[in-house]
Parts: structure tokens; C-alpha cells; sequence
């Protein structure tokens, strides 16, 4: 079995969508906000920000982005409402390595089941060659898998020998303490769990977060 670079081993296909029912009855139609990503019922939902990288490669919050343009950052600005002439968009369907990683920290300790946790992969990645049964919802299908949370950091394109990582666009713990989806056009991440988590997501440095509510419009 292939490896991921930090030597995590890929989640293996499930075929038996049961698992991903409440996720597919909870969410909210296509243009529900937030909803339409995630199931209702949670305790506190989040929004992650996906950093600006300058072509340095350094990762810039939006924050310092707002900052040197003089423009105001709120809960649901989009990039182009806080960005001046020049500043590099967002990574858009995929949390950068670094906070793909920092995520699944936090996670792991915010679940009884962090062995077992689900993922799917939207339908349309080039690199994806599956025929299997989809979970489907807000428009969307996607390939389901198992196994636990550091195998969040092993999916993705490995077509051309090359491993090239993709965050899952949708993952849960079998007990459902948590959800998080990245959906393939925007440039923030959306989580639903306990209050606890929110504050936590809230203080560590890695994470750039606003709270949400489940009929905010997406950013």
C-alpha cells in the first residue's frame, strides 16, 4: 500500500453509504448557506480561512492581507472584498498541507472514534477513476472512504507516481461529534461541532476562524 509523504497509509473505498445517511438528510438545498454543506443539529459551526500564499510561498492570513489594503475583514467577506491590487487568492477545494494537518491535532482529541472516521472526495477530481456508489448532496457526489483521521492527509492524486494530497471535501467521526467540508469552489473550510471546539479552533494559531451561522451565506 502506497504511502502518503508523512507516512500516512490511505483510507480504503466503502461501498456501504449507511454511514453517510445523516449527513446526506441533515444538510440543507443548494442555496441554503452554510447549510447546504453541513448537517444541522450541531452545537457551534465555524469557518476556517484558507490562507493567501504570496508567490514566496509564505502563507498570509487575511487578516495581514486586510491590514495592508485598509480593508475591513468580517465573518462573511469573500477574499476579493479584503485583497488589494496584487495579493495571491486562496487555495480553493483543499486546506493546505500545514492546516490539513493542525486540523486533524484538534479533531482527534474531539472525538471517541478517531480511528474511524469517513471521507469523501467530489466526483470530479481528474484523478479520481471511481465507479462506485456516491454519496450525494447540494448538488455534489462523492466517493466515500474509512479509516483514521491522519488518513486525511493521504488522499489524493498519485496517477503520475507523484503523490499530490487533497483534503477531504467532507469527513466525519463514526460518532458524529464533528463534520467539516471544503467544498471544491470556495476558499474556506466549514465546521460543525461542539462549543468546545469552536473555542479551540478560535484560539490556536494556526487557524484563522470567524463563527458561523447555519444559514449564513458561504464566503
Amino acid at each position: 500500500m502506497t504511502l502518503s509523504r508523512d507516512g500516512a497509509r490511505p483510507p480504503h473505498r466503502v461501498d456501504d453509504l449507511s454511514a453517510a445517511r445523516w449527513v446526506e438528510e441533515g444538510v440543507g438545498g443548494f442555496d441554503s448557506g452554510v447549510h447546504a454543506l453541513l448537517p444541522a443539529g450541531f452545537e457551534a459551526y465555524v469557518r476556517l480561512l484558507h490562507p493567501s500564499e504570496p508567490e514566496d510561498g509564505r502563507f498570509e492570513r487575511w487578516a495581514e492581507v486586510a491590514q495592508r489594503s485598509g480593508r475591513r475583514l468580517h465573518p462573511l467577506a469573500r477574499f476579493a472584498e479584503v485583497a488589494g491590487p496584487g495579493d495571491e487568492p486562496p487555495w480553493q477545494g483543499s486546506l493546505p498541507d500545514h492546516l490539513l494537518a493542525a486540523l486533524c491535532t484538534v479533531l482527534a482529541t474531539e472525538t471517541g472514534t478517531p480511528q474511524q472516521c469517513l471521507f469523501g472526495l467530489w466526483e470530479g477530481w481528474g484523478w479520481l477513476r471511481d465507479e462506485g456508489p456516491m454519496v450525494r448532496l447540494s448538488g455534489r457526489a462523492y466517493a466515500l472512504y474509512e479509516g483514521p483521521i491522519d488518513a486525511a492527509a493521504a488522499l489524493g492524486d498519485r496517477s503520475a507516481g507523484v503523490f499530490f494530497p487533497q483534503a477531504p471535501n467532507l469527513w466525519w467521526p463514526r460518532d458524529r461529534s464533528w463534520c467539516v467540508a471544503t467544498d471544491v469552489d470556495l476558499d474556506s473550510t466549514y465546521i460543525g461541532g461542539s462549543a468546545r471546539l469552536a473555542e479551540r479552533l478560535a484560539g490556536e494559531p494556526p487557524f484563522e476562524v470567524f463563527p458561523v451561522a447555519l444559514h449564513d451565506r458561504l464566503g
